[in-house]
């Protein structure tokens, strides 16, 4: 993949130049991503963040303030959903949740993409983040695709990884900001000596006067870090539990699972062999947070690849 210009200079006469700075493409989950808000311009310290030039961003509940963002994830469901044109809608799955998104006639490079790639597979997805508030209550957050490209299982591995370490480091970031009482400018201080960035600091300080219930949404997500992260198998397991996993997708195989499986068929055959009904519905949950396999529809296993 290749990395996203960070910054643009523009010249200007009599040789004065500035630079301007073009959003990060922000690494975060999906459990994140989907809790995230419209964060409005005024809540922001900085003087410049009123310019109507400034992109609109949102914030998580961790006080990740952003606007583009990259993911990694299998893609298992693509639709082409325009009526006078293309505009394809896709599900990106990665070990915490799903994400949307959308992409049309103004992301061309993305629309000729999904009109070529096959479902299911791994792909890595630069993309602008999109809030829709139709109603009060009724928030839906998406993706506008800017550049997708196919991967294999390993980048993918390693985008799980390391966006599992950022994210801890703003979960320990925040619940030391939630531990401290502090609020405000203080805790934004507080957070930049512990030298948290001043971005991240001001995030913070932001996400705890808007969260309702931080202690809750933290739990959460560090549970769904830890699920995801052992989906991977990243040292290959040992002993009787690799032998029921293995087990289980060489039966998923046998049964077509690359065309799709019937989970109640799949379920009756696995224990009809000997392994208990629970242990195949880890191995399945295993599989499905791990992008090994996904549902096409309700009650239907498939394999990715």
């Amino acid at each position: 993949m290749k990395r996203m210009d960070m910054t643009r200079v523009q010249r200007f006469p009599m040789g004065e130049s500035i630079l301007l700075k073009r959003e990060i493409a922000k690494r975060i989950f999906a459990k994140e991503f989907e809790a995230c808000r419209e964060l409005e311009k005024s809540a922001r310290s900085d003087p410049e963040a009123a310019d109507s030039k400034v992109p609109n961003l949102l914030i998580s509940p961790l006080g990740l303030i952003l606007n583009r963002v990259f993911v990694v994830g299998v893609v298992t469901e693509l639709d082409n959903i325009g009526t006078q044109g293309e505009m394809w809608k896709a599900r990106i799955v990665d070990p915490t949740g799903a994400f949307t998104v959308y992409a049309g006639q103004y992301q061309p490079d993305a629309s000729i993409f999904f009109s070529t790639v096959q479902v299911p597979a791994f792909i890595a997805l630069t993309g602008k983040a999109r809030i829709y508030e139709p109603e009060p209550d009724s928030v839906f957050v998406s993706i506008r695709a800017e550049e997708a490209n196919v991967v294999d299982e390993e980048i993918r591995n390693r985008w799980v990884v390391d966006t599992a370490e950022q994210t801890v480091e703003r979960l320990e970031a925040f619940s030391d900001a939630l531990a401290s009482g502090y609020h405000g400018e203080e805790v934004r201080e507080y957070l930049v000596d512990k030298g948290i960035s001043s971005e991240l600091a001001e995030g913070i300080s932001i996400a705890l006067e808007r969260e309702r219930a931080p202690q809750e949404f933290v739990k959460l997500l560090r549970d769904s870090i830890k699920e995801g992260l052992k989906s991977l198998d990243l040292d290959g397991g040992t002993g009787a539990k690799t032998d029921q996993k293995e087990f289980v997708l060489e039966l998923l195989r046998e049964m077509g699972g690359n065309k799709g499986v019937d989970y109640a068929a799949f379920m009756d055959a696995a224990v009809s062999r000997g392994i208990p009904e629970q242990v195949v519905e880890e191995v399945i949950h295993a599989l499905l947070a791990g992008g090994q396999c996904y549902e096409p529809k309700i009650g239907i296993i498939r394999l990715v690849g």
